[in-house]
């Protein structure tokens, strides 16, 4: 038996590669940050912390680095430097065998590569063409393999590649991971995988009592949205239909995209039911009959529309992000309810724009509207909500609010401790908060002693 917390497994990538966006902020080998970060001399492309660094990326980099040359100064999309490192792979008859911490339920060679359904798929089918035209500049004279081996070999990396993050489950590369791969999904997993620098560590977030492979599963997409979004996510990208309880929750569904109650003088929210219809306030049992499906559906729209103008902008100017959020909030108020994830979108936006600005008190108040969602709609021990009181509590710690930053943090560190482990950065930079506030909270009562 396993108990929630517990290390279900880890293991080193097969082949990885950092995000270009990260590029030159984290070391290619490790994904670790760091500001004096070592160029490779020969492709200028790839860098890394140290020479420890580099000889231990040697072996995947070798073959790459004569191709990053031979195109530089442009760099490969990650899914084509990704794709390249695969097929480097084959050439020399390496199926991972020989990953560091993998447990040897499966290596590459049996991985599932869904090439008929690709076949079908015209998005994919475009992507692969611009793979394959790119690597034929990066690889210069090399032939590359026949075009089935390719569709094959692109199937196994798009259906089993993983998203690697950093502690804040913030993207920062991709990975192809062996046993891992075999995990099957589940909108409400009893497992969570995380990261530290490359290695991937899957962790129980429910007791599991015979922890094998069919006994385990992890969330493929965000949970933060609605069945109908999930379904067509992992349709697209997987090529099958999840039928776990959450997919057949239709009332916590209806809760996702609930609208604010129409009395006017309630807080309550009025849920969406199978029909399209809306039933009774929550709160104040509120007829929900007179809500129109057309103003609905606009309402949806606008805050859709909001979101996309948000991503437009969202790296330069915060300010204008908080400005949008603001903006449709009024607009469409009449509506807009915490309870509806369309809104609780742009208020995570709003949320992490107020940071960047350094508006802590608007900041804090679009995260405890936040904190809430997230504990309505994330399953339990979901990383997405200890990391999400994490921020909170830092803010409410700088802003001198010792006390209820220390409930805030201990939140968080009950769920981080299950989901990264106590030995992970994350969780050791949050008992570090906690000393802080427990401290503060103790020099505050001294001093009011002594007054």
């Amino acid at each position: 038996m396993k108990r929630k917390g517990d290390i279900l497994l880890q293991s080193e990538p097969y082949v990885h590669v950092l995000s270009n966006k990260e590029r030159g902020r984290r070391c290619d080998a490790c994904f670790e940050s760091g500001e004096d970060l070592k160029r490779c001399t020969v492709c200028k492309v790839v860098r890394y912390c140290n020479a420890v660094c580099q000889k231990v990326d040697w072996t995947s980099h070798k073959g790459e680095c004569p191709c990053l040359k031979r195109v530089f100064p442009d760099v490969p999309l990650d899914s084509v430097r990704l794709m390249l490192k695969l097929l480097l792979k084959q050439k020399v008859g390496d199926n991972g065998n020989s990953v560091k911490n993998d447990i040897g339920w499966r290596d590459f060679s049996k991985f599932q590569s869904h090439s008929d359904e690709i076949k079908s798929d015209k998005n994919r089918m475009e992507q692969l063409s611009k793979i394959v035209f790119t690597l034929r500049k990066l690889l210069g004279d090399t032939t590359l393999p026949p075009a089935d081996d390719l569709l094959e070999i692109f199937g196994k990396m798009v259906i089993n590649s993983f998203t690697v993050c950093d502690g804040e489950m913030q993207s920062i590369g991709v990975a192809i991971y062996l046993s891992p791969s075999l995990l099957d999904h589940s909108c409400e997993p009893n497992a969570v995988a995380t990261f530290q620098g490359t290695k991937l560590i899957v962790r129980a977030t429910q007791n599991i009592l015979e922890p094998s492979p069919a006994n385990i599963c992890i969330s493929y997409v965000d949970q933060l949205e609605t069945i109908e979004e999930r379904q067509k996510q992992l349709q697209e990208q997987y090529y099958f239909t999840c039928q776990c309880n959450r997919c057949q929750d239709k009332g916590l569904n209806g809760e996702m995209l609930s609208v604010r109650c129409q009395s006017g003088h309630c807080q309550g929210y009025h849920r969406r039911l199978e029909d399209d219809k809306f039933g009774d306030c929550r709160g104040c049992g509120y007829q929900g009959n007179t809500i129109r499906a057309d103003d609905v559906e606009n309402f949806y729209e606008a805050c859709r529309e909001c979101l996309m103008k948000i991503k437009a902008v969202s790296e330069n100017d915060p300010l204008k992000v908080l400005q949008l959020c603001e903006e449709c909030q009024k607009e469409q108020k009449q509506l807009f309810t915490d309870c509806n994830v369309h809104c609780v979108h742009l208020l995570v936006k709003a949320f992490d724009a107020g940071i960047d600005r350094g508006h802590w008190e608007v900041a804090l108040q679009y995260g405890l509207r936040v904190q809430e969602a997230y504990r309505k709609f994330y399953p339990p021990n979901s990383p997405h909500v200890g990391i999400e009181q994490m921020k909170v509590g830092k803010i409410q710690l700088y802003l001198e609010q010792s006390q209820q930053a220390l409930i805030t943090l201990q939140q968080a560190a009950t769920t981080i401790s299950i989901t990264h482990g106590k030995s992970h950065p994350l969780y050791e930079d949050l008992a570090g908060l906690i000393h802080q506030c427990a401290e503060e909270m103790r020099a505050k009562l001294e001093f009011s002693l002594q007054a």
